[in-house]
């Protein structure tokens, strides 16, 4: 009896411990189940993620560089719930619920967003390359009679990216900043922000002396971006006074730098004015002088020469003698008089695409891809949809989807993806 109460004991304990190992065994599948169904989880939303940003404007691409994805939030929530459907239907042990997908947060109103694309593009070695940023290589000559295109489609103005931002008068912003442009070095280094983004402006867009762009509305983009004007010549305008502007004090400091020509300027007032106005004279001589010598630069500029930033004789063109026929009333001299342009000694310095580098560093971030993003839309709907929005674009999208109760979610980036 003992005996055999000691088989049933070992028995009711084998058979308890074969118990606890079966439920560890099947404790162990289910968790491997779960395991294996998450694992497949997450690798579907990044798939899926993925799949959705491969549906990028191509036009958009190939034309700027930029991964731009069109659509709404409804139509990408429905293309993420057929892939999922289509990839976990027929399997019974993965349930997929209430998939979305939202761009709202990377939108293209978010300017920072699409500025860190463009950076991005431009380092990887798209539209930033140094040899081909100058447009003024080609050396086209400005015609006077040009005066370009206008916009005016009132839908096609209204949705420009820039009209939704506070207006900013660029001649302004030089007027402050002209004053303290001694050193240019940051602009021209090569991998510096301001480089890569004037570089893709250059390289993307045309100017008075680029190679024209047939298939872009406006002619002068680059002015376009600089003073966001709807017609090529008021752009144009507007920049040949930034560039006035840009060089007047910089020629105000050469003539008090220049000994020769700081004499003349006294003798000058001196003989107009003698006795104590003459300092006054001298001082409206100057400015007058230095002014001509900006309208007379900003005139070569356009017309594909160049000037220096700091002047030398070789580079100075106007003469006193012009200046004091002015000031004092007599008529001026043929070149003055029929406005020529009036050439120096030397045709050397910066080109015009150098200075629209300057100003492009001086404009405002915001601005800039505002404008940027102005003219995509502009030439989309020009040459490809008459309908395109950028507004309906967005540089990356967020995700989330619940598998087996438990929820996914994702934030994913063109630029994350693809350039770096």
């Amino acid at each position: 009896m003992i005996r055999n109460s000691r088989s049933g004991s070992s028995s009711v304990f084998l058979c308890v411990i074969l118990s606890a190992l079966v439920s560890v065994c099947f404790a162990f599948i289910y968790s491997t189940l779960q395991y294996t169904a998450a694992s497949r989880a997450d690798a579907m939303m990044h798939l899926t993620a993925n799949s959705l940003l491969s549906e990028f404007d191509k036009d958009v691409l190939e034309e700027y560089g930029l991964f731009l994805l069109p659509g709404n939030d409804r139509d990408l929530s429905r293309k993420l719930n057929s892939y999922l459907t289509y990839t976990f239907g027929p399997e019974p042990q993965i349930s997929v619920t209430d998939p979305r997908v939202s761009s709202g947060g990377f939108s293209t109103a978010d300017l920072s967003a699409i500025r860190e694309q463009i950076l991005a593009y431009a380092g990887y070695g798209g539209a930033g390359s140094a040899a081909a940023a100058d447009p003024s290589d080609d050396q086209p000559v400005l015609q006077e009679t040009d005066a370009g295109r206008a916009l005016r489609h009132g839908p096609t103005i209204a949705s420009l990216p820039s009209r939704q931002l506070p207006t900013q008068d660029f001649l302004s912003r030089i007027e402050e900043l002209a004053g303290q442009l001694t050193d240019v070095t940051d602009i021209f280094r090569d991998g510096s922000e301001q480089y890569m983004l004037s570089g893709y402006v250059l390289n993307a867009f045309n100017c008075t002396v680029s190679a024209p762009a047939p298939q872009h509305f406006f002619q002068r983009e680059v002015e376009y971006i600089l003073n966001g004007e709807l017609t090529d010549q008021k752009n144009l305008q507007k920049t040949a006074s930034a560039l006035r502007c840009l060089r007047l004090p910089l020629n105000f400091a050469h003539l008090y730098a220049d000994e020769g020509k700081r004499n003349a300027l006294a003798a000058a007032a001196e003989a107009i004015t003698p006795g104590p106005a003459a300092s006054l004279t001298q001082a409206a001589l100057a400015t007058a002088w230095a002014y001509a010598e900006s309208v007379n630069d900003a005139e070569l500029l356009v017309k594909g020469f160049r000037v220096p930033l700091l002047k030398d004789d070789s580079s100075w063109a106007v003469d006193l003698e012009n200046i004091i026929e002015e000031y004092t009333g007599n008529p001026a001299g043929p070149e003055q008089a029929s406005g020529r342009v009036i050439h120096p000694k030397e045709d050397k310095g910066l080109s015009y695409g150098q200075y629209l580098r300057i100003l492009l560093s001086l404009e405002d971030r915001d601005i800039l891809t505002a404008r940027i993003l102005d003219l995509i839309q502009i030439n989309m709907r020009k040459n490809v949809n008459g309908s395109f929005l950028i507004s309906e674009y967005c540089s990356g999208i967020s995700l989330e989807a619940v598998f087996n109760g438990r929820r996914y979610a994702y934030e994913t980036l063109y630029q994350r993806l693809l350039y770096h």
